[in-house]
C-alpha cells in the first residue's frame, strides 16, 4: 500500500474518531442559585438552543439536560436576568443568576432572596392591579358583590401567573435560608477536610431536605456529612 495513502486513511480514521467523540451526547447536571446568596431557585428554564430541549430546575434549582460540546444553554427566569452558557464539558455545573432591577421602587441590596421575592411580588402586584395573589377567592364568581372580570383576571392572566409564580419563589427561597442554617460551608468543613472549591458540587448532590435537617441531632448531622464525603470523595477519586 502506497505509505501516503495509508497516511491519509489514518488521518480520516483520527478526525473521525475525534469528532465522534465531540458529537457525543450525554446529560450535563447543574444547579442554580441567586447571585451572592446561598438560595436555590427553582423553575428555572434551561433551553439547548440546538436541540430545542427545554427542562425546569427542581425544588432545589437542579437541573439534568441532554447536550453536546459545543451547545449553548438559554437560562431564563421571570425576576432574573437571563444568561447564555457555552457547554465545554459534561462536568456539573453551578450558576448564579443576578436578580433584574425591572422595579425601581424595589431596592435588592443586602437582603434575603425570600424578602426580595416578596417585595418585588408585592410591587409588581401593585402596579399590574394583583389583589389576591393571583389565588382569587371563589366569591368573587357571585352575582351579588362579585367581581367576575377580577377573577379570572387574577385566576388565568399572565400577570396574576407571574405572581403566583414570585410567592413560590419566596416560599422557596425562605425554606433554602432555612437549609443554610442547618448545612452550610462552615459547619460542612468542621465535620470533614472538603476543600473550599469542592464546596457547591457537594452541596449540589448531598444537600439534604428540610425536613430531615430539622430532625437531626448535630451528631446525626456531622454523621452524614462524613458519610456523604466519603462517597463523594470517591466518585471523584482519578482512576
Amino acid at each position: 500500500m502506497n505509505l501516503n495513502f495509508a497516511l491519509r486513511i489514518i488521518s480520516i480514521l483520527m478526525f473521525a474518531s475525534v469528532y465522534g467523540m465531540a458529537q457525543t451526547a450525554e446529560p450535563i447536571r447543574g444547579a442554580i442559585l441567586q447571585d451572592g446568596t446561598k438560595a436555590r431557585i427553582e423553575q428555572v428554564e434551561v433551553r439547548n438552543q440546538r436541540s430545542g430541549q427545554m427542562v425546569y430546575s427542581d425544588k432545589l434549582g437542579l437541573f439534568a439536560l441532554i447536550c453536546k460540546i459545543g451547545d449553548t444553554l438559554q437560562i431564563e427566569r421571570i425576576g432574573y436576568q437571563s444568561q447564555k452558557i457555552g457547554v465545554q464539558s459534561f462536568t456539573d455545573l453551578v450558576i448564579h443568576l443576578k436578580l433584574t432591577n425591572q422595579l425601581k421602587e424595589v431596592s435588592i441590596t443586602g437582603k434575603l432572596a425570600s424578602q426580595n421575592f416578596r417585595e418585588i411580588s408585592t410591587a409588581y402586584s401593585k402596579e399590574k392591579g394583583i389583589f389576591y395573589g393571583g389565588k382569587p377567592p371563589l366569591g368573587l364568581l357571585s352575582p351579588f358583590g362579585g367581581s367576575p372580570i377580577t377573577f379570572f383576571y387574577e385566576l388565568l392572566g399572565k400577570d396574576g401567573r407571574r405572581v403566583r409564580r414570585l410567592n413560590q419563589l419566596a416560599k422557596k427561597a425562605a425554606e433554602a435560608e432555612e437549609i443554610e442554617r442547618y448545612f452550610n460551608d462552615l459547619i460542612i468543613q468542621q465535620a470533614v477536610p472538603i476543600d473550599s472549591g469542592q464546596l457547591d458540587a457537594f452541596k449540589l448532590n448531598y444537600t439534604p431536605k428540610l425536613d430531615k435537617l430539622k430532625k437531626w441531632s448535630d451528631y446525626d448531622r456531622a454523621n452524614y456529612i462524613k458519610i456523604s464525603f466519603e462517597e463523594f470523595e470517591k466518585k471523584n477519586r482519578p482512576k
